[in-house]
Parts: C-alpha cells; structure tokens; sequence
C-alpha cells in the first residue's frame, strides 16, 4: 500500500513539473515571452481612413508575468461598428473617439493567446495546421485556421512574408466574423470584420517600438 501511494506521488509531482514547464492548454499558450509583446511595442493601422476608422493606436504599457496589457485609441465615424463596440467590456466612446485600457494579451514564441477581457482563449499557434481550432472560453464558437502559407505570399509594408489566417464565426451584436492574419515575426498583421448588414472591413496592423 504504501509503495503504491509512493508511485501515486511521483506521478502526481511529475504532472506538476511538467505543467510547470510550459502551459499549453486547450485556452493558454505556452513556451518562452516574445519581442512582440514588450513594453513599448505600439501597433497601428493604415494613416488613411478605412471604413470610418483612423488613428488606430495601441501600446503596451506594461508586461505583467509574461503578459502584455494594451491601451488603446481610435477615431471611429462608422455607427454600425460605434453600436457593435458598445457592447465590448471595458470600452469607452465619446462621439466618434473609442479608447480601452487593460486589454492584456500573451505573446509566445509558439503563438498569441487573448488573456483579457473577453472571448478569451488561442488566437493561433505558430506550429498551426489548416483545420487546427482552438476553443473560446465561456463561448459556444471557436477559432480555426483555415490557410497557412507555404511560400511568401502575404503583402506586408515593403515585404512579402507568411501568415497563418484565423477565422472566428463571432455572432456578436451584429459582428457575424472575424479574420486573422498572423505572422511569428510581425504578429497580428491583418484583421478582416464581416458585419452582418453584409459590409466587410479589412484593416491592415504594423508593430514597432518606442526605442
């Protein structure tokens, strides 16, 4: 009896360093912080409008245990979206000005994970196959990765590199989807919202750093 508590034991403790080591889960990424979530590190869009949208602006400021929490700000003209936004905890909108504070977001050398504040969970793995999904916590939907390049094929400011595209059926307050495309150097480098009054909005995203 007692050699069997004693293996019961080890194995128990043999769990826990492993999952000490690197915290994969079906919601949470693990493996080792990346550059693309260090304080500092400002992600903007396009310097034209696009669809009732400018000034997008988001910084990290600061990096709490491995996790990076944006403050954000854009200048949104478009109601249909303005009323969809409405309904994100913890945004503010004033007019056409829409800010967010606290959004914290881990950046790995194995992927992106969305930690704070909702639909919480995966964003992509770097190592993704086409059809891998990853689940949403408190949600019915999930993410999937439906195209990965094999060449580089993506257009990126004066670059052509390769993206991992993301796609999540939302269903939320009139967001029928959203698309990612991400790259493990530049991060999130493009965001596709499909509204459902039929209008679809493509937003081209470039990460640099205040140093």
């Amino acid at each position: 009896m007692k050699k069997l508590v004693s293996v019961f034991c080890a194995i128990t403790f043999a769990a826990f360093l492993f999952n000490g080591c690197d915290d994969d889960s079906d919601y949470s990424i693990g493996g080792s912080p990346s550059e693309l979530g260090n304080k500092g590190v400002i992600i903007t869009s396009s310097s034209q409008p696009i669809a009732g949208i400018s000034g997008f602006s988001a910084t990290v400021t600061s990096v709490e245990d491995g996790v990076s929490v944006f403050e954000g700000h854009a200048v949104i003209t478009n109601n249909a979206l303005k009323q969809i936004l409405s309904n994100v905890p913890g945004l503010n909108i004033s007019e056409d000005n829409v800010s967010v504070s606290g959004v914290k977001v881990k950046f790995t050398d194995k992927g992106i994970e969305n930690k704070y504040p909702f639909y919480q969970g995966i964003l992509v793995k770097f190592n993704a196959k086409v059809g891998d999904t990853y689940p949403v916590k408190d949600s019915d939907t999930e993410r999937k990765v439906i195209y990965k390049s094999t060449t580089d094929d993506f257009d990126y400011a004066f670059y052509k590199i390769k993206v991992i595209e993301v796609e999540h059926e939302i269903n939320f307050h009139g967001l029928k989807k959203i698309n990612y495309w991400v790259n493990h150097k530049f991060g999130l480098v493009k965001v596709q919202f499909e509204l459902d009054n039929g209008e679809t909005i493509a937003m081209p995203f470039y990460s640099g750093s205040l140093k």
